[in-house]
């Protein structure tokens, strides 16, 4: 009998507690991602060996791996943006939305592009 629903929640529940520790360490974060995966690919079977209908079965599956996936990769760019919204309050409360402060504007804009292009 299989028990894919108890062995992803084990690996999301694993994966929780590492990201946690990892205090918005990108590389840390980036490093459970990887484990998270492995561990998925662990729970889940060879799609040769389910004699069930293939491509449902394949749907669903890759349907979890794919939005845990995500939510790994997410926790990263949010890490990273924590850190773009600590470097803009160590400037101080300078107003982003109107301008005033135009290179901090520019400078946080560039780099939640990145962001985004990263990790969403």
């Amino acid at each position: 009998m299989t028990e894919f629903s108890k062995a992803v929640a084990g690996c999301i529940a694993e994966w929780g507690k590492r990201a946690a520790a990892c205090n918005d360490s990108a590389e840390c974060l980036e490093h459970s991602a990887r484990q998270l995966r492995e561990c998925l690919d662990a729970a889940f079977p060879d799609s040769k060996k389910v004699e069930l209908e293939s491509d449902k079965v394949n749907y669903m599956l890759s349907s979890i791996f794919f939005l845990a996936n995500r939510l790994s990769k997410a926790s990263q760019g949010l890490a990273e943006f924590d850190k773009v919204m600590s470097d803009i309050e160590k400037v101080g409360k300078a107003s982003l939305e109107d301008g005033e402060n135009r290179q901090l504007y520019i400078k946080f804009h560039k780099e939640l592009d990145e962001i985004l292009a990263r990790y969403f």
